[in-house]
C-alpha cells in the first residue's frame, strides 16, 4: 500500500536535484545539538500543528509542522510574494496520486527549531489544504527526537535518545521515505500506521476494509465525498466508526475513520494494510515524541496512570 503513504497529505517523492540547484541540506549534528530547541505550538483551523517561520528575512509566516512530509513546501501566493526563483521541479504525492510541482530556491529558512541557508522548497499544488503559508517537513529532523507537547502547546527538538521519563515507547520502522510508521491494532487487526500531524483526519486504506471484514457497501459505512492532500486531485472516501484503535499504551474507543473507497482489490495477499494516524487522534495525546534514529513513537503516560 505504498500509495497510502502519500495520502497523508504531504509525503514527497524527491528526485535528486540538478548540480546547479541549491541543495536541500542534510541533517547534521547541529540539527541535534545538545541544547534542546523549543517553538510555540499553534494550530490551523483543521487542528494541525503550526509554527512560525521566517523566509529570506521576511515574516513570520505560519506553517504546518508535518511529520509525514519529507520536505518543506510554500503556498504559491507566498512564492509570488517573496519573488523566489524557480530552480526546477519535484514530484509531490497526494491523495489521488502524484504530480509535478515547481521547486524554488530559498536563501534563508529560519524557525525557532532550525536555521538553514540555500534550501530548495516546493510550491504546494493544493494551496487550499490549509490557511497556513506553507509546510515544515522532516528533512531538518532526521537525526533528532521531535516532541509534540499538546498540553504545554510547544514543540521541542532534542537529541535522539533524550530523557524519556513518563514516556512509553512504541517501536516502529522508518519507511523508504524516512517517515515513521508504527504498529496499531484496529478491532484486533494489526496495521502499519504512518504518524501524520499534517493530516487533519485519520485515513485507512480500502484494504483495511477487507482486513476488518467490511465491504464498500457495508451499512456501517456512508459516503463522505472526496479527500484531497498535497495535490490538486481528489479521491472518493467512505466514513465509518471502529470499536477500538490500540496504539501502544493508549486505546481510542468508538473512533470515526475515513476509508479510501474501492481500493480493497489492490491489496496483495499477505500485505498489511496501512493507516494514516492524523491530528484528530494525535491531538488527544497529552504529549508524544518521534525519535527518528530509534524509529520510535514515544507517548507520555504519567507513572500513576500506567497499568
Amino acid at each position: 500500500m505504498h500509495a497510502l503513504i502519500l495520502i497523508a497529505g504531504l509525503a514527497m517523492t524527491a528526485p535528486q536535484p540538478a548540480a546547479e540547484q541549491p541543495q536541500q541540506q542534510e541533517a547534521t549534528p547541529e540539527a541535534s545539538a545538545a541544547v534542546a530547541k523549543v517553538s510555540a505550538l499553534t494550530r490551523d483551523t483543521r487542528g494541525r500543528p503550526t509554527i512560525e517561520a521566517e523566509i529570506n528575512g521576511k515574516g513570520p509566516f505560519r506553517m504546518v509542522f508535518d511529520t509525514a512530509a519529507q520536505t518543506s513546501l510554500l503556498t504559491p501566493t507566498l512564492v509570488d510574494e517573496l519573488g523566489l526563483p524557480a530552480i526546477g521541479e519535484m514530484e509531490v504525492g497526494g491523495v489521488a496520486g502524484q504530480q509535478q510541482a515547481a521547486l524554488y530556491g530559498v536563501d534563508h529558512f529560519k524557525t525557532a527549531l532550525f536555521d538553514r541557508t540555500a534550501v530548495g522548497m516546493i510550491a504546494l499544488p493544493n494551496a487550499t489544504v490549509t490557511e497556513a503559508r506553507g509546510i515544515v517537513g522532516m528533512e531538518m529532523f532526521t537525526q533528532s527526537r521531535v516532541v509534540v507537547d499538546n498540553a504545554a502547546e510547544r514543540l521541542t527538538i532534542e537529541p535522539s535518545g533524550s530523557s524519556t521519563t513518563d514516556f512509553v515507547a512504541v517501536v516502529g520502522r522508518l519507511s523508504d521515505s524516512g517517515l515513521l510508521e508504527v504498529p496499531v491494532e484496529i478491532d484486533g487487526v494489526t496495521f502499519n500506521a504512518l504518524i501524520d500531524t499534517g493530516a487533519s483526519v485519520s485515513v485507512a486504506s480500502g484494504g483495511a476494509l477487507k482486513a476488518l471484514g467490511w465491504t464498500d457497501t457495508d451499512p456501517r459505512l456512508a459516503p463522505a465525498g472526496a479527500i484531497r492532500g498535497a495535490t490538486d486531485h481528489g479521491t472518493a472516501v467512505l466514513k465509518g466508526a471502529v470499536g477500538r484503535i490500540r496504539l501502544g499504551p493508549v486505546n481510542f474507543r468508538d473512533v470515526p475513520l475515513i476509508f479510501v473507497a474501492g481500493e480493497a482489490s489492490e491489496t496483495k495477499e499477505g500485505q498489511t494494510p496501512n493507516l494514516i494516524l492524523g491530528s484528530d487522534l494525535l491531538n488527544t495525546l497529552d504529549s508524544f515524541a518521534l525519535d527518528f534514529p530509534k524509529a520510535e513513537l514515544q507517548i507520555r503516560v504519567p507513572q500513576q496512570q500506567r497499568p
